[in-house]
């Protein structure tokens, strides 16, 4: 049986669970009888498909040559569950490598980040495995001096490999045209392009599936779905007085708020938003860990989300409910460009102008929220109307044969020239 390797996923964030969910269903449905493999620290919650745990040491140790011997000064990771041999056979019998990374390759992040995402470019190039890098941001490039003549030679070498590169943003599309062309498409996020509902039948093994149980949401409610990060760009704070704010005038208006987390490093912000509620049962904290097929069913019964999790954003729109969006990066802007919503985009980075708007673009979305809803609806039909998913796994050579695969001798004695 042929396998997939997914990488760059994971299931805390419910984000990348959705991306990771979606990408699985998708396939399932052109290639059921293919093993999906993920690799990703996360716990094996009687998922239908393979969890394994893939160290960074393993990956450059397996590329040979220089890399091999860098490899080895690699400490081992105390998570990884895949040997050596194991590892030569998932290579082996591997037919594609898809990448769902939400946001990997850049100098925002560490130096760690970049090498571990090109190191699985270049595991698939050594072994002549076909590659996709699914819809994600990219860029910038920026990194220190010292490592970026390394860093920027390695981009150049394996960036072309992939046979597929999904920018996700018109950004991230111009940043990697300076090392190639030919792959490179710009594509919505892949979650806003998965059709239906998941099928568990798919994702868990009979009877693993146990959900908590269903929310259901009081009439005339909004919900905030917070994001630790955004406390990098303010004080904590500073932060849940903007959140103070909205929720004080979402109650003047008669409204109920829910406080949801999207991610499990976001119940602190709730909780802190409802310790100045605590005796007001219009302000509801939802603290169980909901997965991103729960998180579904609760985002579609709200009026609209003030969120600031990409993907909560993402799960909004998909389920045609408007969003007032708290965000920093480029991804926020275009996201809600392109569903006719930037005017509901506000910068976290300026505190100040989001405390002077707030209200009156609260009281906008309360007026125009149907309008909104029926505009984003429209939008998401047009999205789903013609995907990548078709391209990504209906033109690949998936049923290509193994004995054109180099074997394990001839990898051992390859040079440098990896590929």
């Amino acid at each position: 049986m042929g396998k997939i390797l997914i990488v760059g996923g994971q299931m805390e964030n419910k984000g990348a669970q959705a991306m990771t969910f979606t990408v699985i269903n998708e396939i399932k449905k052109r290639y059921p009888e293919k093993e999906i493999l993920v690799n990703c620290i996360d716990p094996d919650r009687g998922y239908a498909f393979d969890i394994v745990k893939i160290g960074k040491k393993l990956k450059i140790e397996m590329l040979g040559g220089l890399f091999g011997t860098l490899g080895k000064l690699v400490p081992n990771a105390n998570h990884v569950n895949v040997t050596r041999a194991e590892m030569e056979r998932i290579m082996k019998e591997t037919e594609m490598i898809v990448d769902i990374s939400g946001f990997a390759l850049s100098s925002q992040f560490t130096i760690r980040h970049s090498v571990n995402y090109l190191v699985n470019i270049m595991l698939a190039k050594r072994y002549k495995i076909p590659m996709v890098l699914m819809p994600q941001s990219f860029g910038p490039f920026e990194y220190e001096s010292k490592y970026k003549s390394i860093i920027m030679a390695l981009i150049k070498k394996y960036i072309t490999y992939p046979t597929y590169i999904y920018a996700r943003e018109d950004e991230g599309m111009q940043f990697l045209s300076r090392f190639t062309t030919h792959n490179l498409k710009r594509s919505m996020d892949l979650v806003l392009q998965g059709s239906g509902d998941y099928d568990l039948n798919v994702l868990f093994k009979p009877g693993a599936y146990k959900p908590n149980e269903r929310v259901a949401v009081k009439e005339n409610s909004a919900a905030i779905v917070p994001n630790v990060k955004t406390m990098k760009y303010g004080s904590r704070e500073d932060l849940l007085r903007v959140y103070r704010k909205m929720t004080d005038h979402l109650l003047e208006k008669g409204m109920n708020v829910y406080l949801l987390r999207h991610s499990t490093e976001d119940l602190e912000i709730c909780k802190g938003i409802k310790q100045h509620y605590t005796d007001d049962p219009r302000v509801i904290l939802l603290e169980n860990e909901y997965d991103c097929i729960e998180i579904h069913h609760i985002l579609e019964q709200f009026q609209f989300v003030i969120a600031s999790r990409y993907h909560s954003i993402v799960h909004a729109y998909k389920d045609g409910i408007p969003v007032l969006a708290l965000g920093w990066a480029t991804k926020y802007q275009e996201l809600l460009g392109r569903f006719g919503q930037k005017e509901y985009m506000f910068d976290v980075r300026d505190l100040a102008h989001v405390e002077r708007d707030i209200e009156r673009k609260l009281d906008l979305m309360i007026a125009r929220r149907e309008e909104e809803a029926e505009k984003i609806k429209a939008t998401t039909a047009e999205i789903q109307s013609h995907t990548i998913f078709s391209e990504v796994f209906g033109e690949l050579p998936l049923q290509e044969s193994i004995q054109e695969r180099p074997t394990s001798e001839e990898l051992e004695d390859a040079t440098l020239q990896i590929g």
